[in-house]
């Protein structure tokens, strides 16, 4: 196993175990305290995972929150994902709106937070491969347009920020127009079929797609009520 995953939390004790419990199923593990060693091990290891605490020290100078973390990884790093933890499942809306690709709540049990880490890196991967198609660009309406090569998406020229599932999603929903998808196949499509999680997921990344492309509810993505979405092309 080559993957390599950064830890972010305050509390030594969670660094120590789970830095423990991963490295003994396979994984390269790194540990951060604070928001800025978090930021700059991001730049230093590279990882292809970071588990992300959402209430970091308030003592530590820099006063950066897990939420404000994840938002300047997602700036810095579009595909590198993040799983918030957190003993207040109240967070779950504002992480995945910072782009969080999921989330844990503590307590945890190792062995589900470890098949969520797989199914993340898996979906991730199943990401990357599905949206491989150089100098491909796809429009919606418009005004909106998705640069497949620079994984890119900009409505009236202006670059939205979106995560990877969020970009992996409106390009799956704009390479299919006008037919509707139940929540559990844009699960199967979308995440991979090694995803673990609910068909709701879906519902809360179909909400931070509308917010930050502007959309009114069921301009372009359009809710088919007890199915699940489309995308409408005029």
């Amino acid at each position: 196993m080559d993957e390599t995953i950064l830890i972010v939390d305050d509390e030594e004790s969670i660094r120590s175990a789970l830095k423990t419990f991963l490295g003994r199923i396979g994984y390269r593990v790194y540990t951060a305290e604070t928001g800025p060693q978090a930021l700059d091990l991001v730049e230093q290891v590279r990882p292809n995972l970071v588990l992300l605490d959402v209430v970091l020290d308030e003592s530590d100078p820099s006063r950066m929150s897990g939420i404000e973390v994840c938002r300047r990884l997602r700036q810095r790093e579009r595909f590198i994902p993040i799983i918030m933890l957190t003993s207040y499942p109240e967070w779950q809306v504002e992480s995945l709106g910072q782009g969080a690709i999921a989330f844990v709540t503590k307590p945890w049990d190792n062995d589900a937070l470890a098949s969520q880490i797989r199914a993340t890196l898996s979906a991730v991967t199943h990401i990357r491969r599905e949206n491989a198609e150089p100098s491909d660009r796809l429009r919606i309406g418009t005004d909106i347009v998705i640069d497949m090569e620079k994984f890119r998406v900009a409505r009236e020229g202006v670059e939205i920020d979106l995560t990877p599932i969020e970009f992996a999603l409106l390009t799956f929903l704009a390479r299919h127009p006008n037919r509707q998808w139940s929540r559990e196949d844009l699960l199967d499509r979308v995440w991979g079929v090694d995803w673990v999680g609910y068909p709701r997921t879906v519902d809360r990344h179909i909400a931070a797609l509308r917010r930050k492309l502007h959309l009114e509810r069921d301009e372009l993505i359009e809710t088919v009520h007890g199915v699940g979405y489309r995308l409408v092309q005029p």
